[in-house]
């Protein structure tokens, strides 16, 4: 990125936005006209970014944190639709779309957020059609990864899609690695489409593919035990376990 840089962001945050594929290559100029503010929100765990029917368009980059979308049915319940985290862009279809939020967005970690004027961005994108192709880039990512995470909850069992939620934390997909689970238990489970429960008794199936659990930490002493189990059909996997 080229240009004077006037947003306060960390030297690791601006390698995270020449990631993202929004705004990945644009001047760090047009970046901060698009901020709208220089400091990015500093979020408690349980604040609420936007909520469902908001008329306000701003598109939010996640810098840090978690942050969880969700919609509320008639009778109150609510339905996690997407978790996001770092690299993750918030708001990208509510701006296209213009009928309101289509979910409400709350952390469930400390979080910081970078946060684009949703107007601002539209003028951008009627100037220079290139960055509407990167808004669509963006959308698709969020598509193939949601659509990925469908695919996980309809085949797998339980312990099938915990172990592929552990593995999703492993930096390397062989070898050991120790990990701490992200946010809390009750909010993973509804992620993976099951009650807190199953997601315990999940991780205790698991130990016998090597899997420690102490509390939030998590120690598996071989990730490649998980990727088979992963590409095991639900018949066999336990077999002689």
């Amino acid at each position: 990125m080229l240009g004077r840089r006037t947003i306060q962001l960390e030297p690791e945050e601006w390698v995270l936005l020449g990631s993202i594929p929004l705004v990945c290559g644009l001047p760090d100029t047009l970046i901060s006209r698009l901020a709208k503010e220089q400091v990015p929100l500093r979020l408690e765990k349980g604040t609420v970014l936007f909520q469902q029917g908001q008329t306000e368009t701003d598109v939010h980059v996640v810098l840090s944190g978690w942050i969880k979308l969700f919609r509320t049915g008639e009778t109150g319940t609510e339905t996690i639709i997407r978790i996001a985290g770092a690299g993750d862009v918030l708001g990208e279809a509510d701006l296209l779309l213009g009928e309101g939020r289509q979910t409400c967005a709350e952390t469930i970690t400390h979080a910081r957020v970078l946060s684009l004027d949703g107007q601002k961005l539209a003028s951008q994108m009627r100037r220079d059609p290139v960055l509407g192709l990167r808004m669509a880039a963006s959308l698709s990512v969020q598509v193939q990864y949601l659509t990925k995470h469908l695919e996980n909850i309809k085949l797998f069992d339980a312990p099938q899609r915990t172990a592929r939620f552990l593995l999703d934390l492993c930096p390397e997909q062989t070898g050991a690695c120790s990990i701490s689970l992200p946010y809390e238990k009750a909010v993973i489970a509804e992620w993976l489409g099951m009650k807190p429960a199953s997601f315990s008794r999940a991780l205790a199936r698991l130990r016998g593919f090597g899997v420690t659990v102490d509390r939030e930490s998590i120690l598996i002493s071989d990730t490649k035990r998980l990727v088979d189990l992963t590409h095991t059909s639900t018949d066999e996997k336990f077999h002689g376990c």
